[in-house]
């Protein structure tokens, strides 16, 4: 497990038990906040900061920088004010692209917290699409988006979804 998240859980898990932090992790999923930030908030810095430059996380990002301005909205999973992972959106005209992102050890239920929160957001009035990266395609898929390019390293994926089943 990624060590932010092993340690955050660590210490909040006070049992050696596997069985009982599985358990315990499915209580704390529910306590689990989706932040939904403009670009340069102040908070967004004091959230993200301190991942965004850490060597590991942006080996994470394919060794891509993150970027952040006015244009972008910023979705951060956080559990008293742990940044438990992220997805900037670049805010553009009918469209919305997600180019990049961080969730540790990829943990699914944060992943998929996040991308039905920004999916709730802007569906159906903005088109929303993501430049995925390979690892990360089914869950994408489990999320309503569809491939409609592929790379080497990515594919770019559409949502396609009906709001009622994945939402």
């Amino acid at each position: 497990m990624n060590n932010i998240l092993n340690n955050y859980i660590c210490k909040k898990v006070s049992t050696t038990s596997c069985k009982d932090s599985l358990l315990w992790i499915k209580k704390w999923m529910a306590y689990m906040e989706i932040i939904e930030l403009e670009g340069e908030d102040q908070r967004l810095y004091r959230l993200v900061a301190h991942l965004v430059m850490n060597k590991n996380v942006l080996s994470y990002n394919q060794n891509y920088p993150f970027k952040t301005s006015p244009e972008y909205r910023w979705f951060v999973a956080v559990d008293n004010e742990v940044t438990l992972g992220f997805i900037p959106v670049k805010m553009g005209k009918g469209k919305v692209t997600i180019n990049n992102y961080y969730i540790p050890d990829d943990q699914e239920t944060v992943f998929s917290a996040l991308l039905k929160k920004l999916i709730k957001k802007f569906h159906p009035d903005f088109e929303i699409e993501s430049i995925t990266q390979i690892r990360h395609i089914p869950v994408f898929e489990k999320n309503g988006f569809l491939i409609v390019l592929n790379w080497s390293k990515y594919v770019k994926m559409k949502v396609q979804i009906n709001e009622k089943k994945c939402l």
